[in-house]
């Protein structure tokens, strides 16, 4: 097998569309440090690729996901264990066969609850095959266990499986398609299906991760800001966190990963590809590379846990990069 564009990038020009401009966050994050993974270090190891679609926390480890299959790594990024393989003899993916059967060759971001992987997962071939397939995270074996994902009646089955984000205090799992707009897609966590949709006070589009964080749901876009949002799943007010770098060569934003650590404190990571030389998005190139960008809640401003609650409490305003498939093995 042949390798070619290991990452494309994201359709030039995207830019947020809001219906109203999302409110600034009432937070302070600050950057503390940048990892580099490139495709050749060390060599033969293409450790960018199997970190270049989503990213979640599983205790002490961290879960990636690429296009065909998830990883494990310790807490420094030490590679525990991979479910696929990509290199000379070709692919070896982790997608399930019966499930690879269908066209289903497009893994995105993820989330980790109680034990299992929640893998977004769909068809390169017009994202019109939502899916979401569950994993062990203890060995990233298959469970056994996919269920289909439907959308709005408005858009009942299309771009929906970017990512998926759970919510396991609640028995909700989330999504969003990637065309713009203003819902959140519910799904009830024990068999995905469709639940209902909770509207924000803004529109998104571009979402390539998402997570929960009690009351909020913390959102990565590949739009022209590369914006990280939060919207209160209780009120649907939506709220602009951050904008990441843009480093010479960017191309794609992909998944967001959320710790809560002893202290209380949140640690935020966000995934983005980044090309220097632009010209090659091939396994040849040395330089290309994933950027996991982590950041720290240095300090909190006091908030009651909805939007709704703080208006009420100050008595304020009375009326007022898609998800491309990072690269294709022909």
């Amino acid at each position: 097998m042949q390798t070619t564009h290991l990452f494309k990038r994201a359709a030039l020009g995207l830019a947020l569309t809001t219906a109203l401009s999302p409110a600034i966050a009432a937070q302070d994050w600050q950057l503390a440090d940048v990892q580099a993974f490139y495709l050749h270090q060390p060599p033969g190891s293409f450790t960018g690729i199997y970190r270049s679609q989503g990213i979640a926390v599983n205790g002490n480890e961290f879960v990636f996901s690429w296009q065909y299959g998830l990883e494990r790594t310790d807490a420094n990024f030490n590679s525990l264990q991979r479910n696929s393989n990509i290199g000379s003899g070709g692919l070896t993916p982790g997608i399930p066969s019966d499930l690879f059967a269908q066209g289903l060759n497009h893994i995105g971001d993820i989330d980790v609850q109680g034990g299992i992987i929640y893998a977004s997962l769909d068809s390169t071939n017009g994202y019109k095959q939502p899916h979401v397939a569950l994993f062990n995270a203890a060995d990233l074996s298959y469970t056994g266990k996919s269920f289909t994902l439907a959308g709005t009646p408005a858009n009942p089955n299309g771009d929906l499986a970017s990512w998926v984000a759970v919510d396991a205090a609640r028995g909700y799992g989330y999504g969003k398609e990637w065309r713009n707009g203003n819902t959140l897609n519910v799904y009830n966590l024990s068999d995905w299906s469709f639940s209902h949709t909770i509207q924000m006070d803004s529109s998104l589009k571009n979402i390539q991760g998402a997570k929960v964080v009690g009351d909020w749901l913390y959102m990565a876009s590949d739009n022209a800001d590369q914006g990280i949002y939060r919207s209160n799943l209780l009120t649907g007010h939506l709220e602009e966190v951050l904008r990441i770098p843009k480093p010479d060569g960017d191309l794609e934003i992909e998944g967001i990963a959320m710790r809560q650590n002893a202290n209380g404190a949140l640690d935020m990571y966000v995934e983005l590809i980044v090309d220097p030389d632009r010209s090659d998005q091939s396994l040849t190139n040395q330089n290309l590379h994933v950027n996991l960008y982590h950041y720290q809640l240095a300090a909190t401003v006091p908030e009651p846990q909805s939007y709704a609650l703080l208006l009420a409490g100050l008595g304020l305003l009375g009326a007022v990069r898609r998800r491309a498939a990072p690269f294709k093995v022909m």
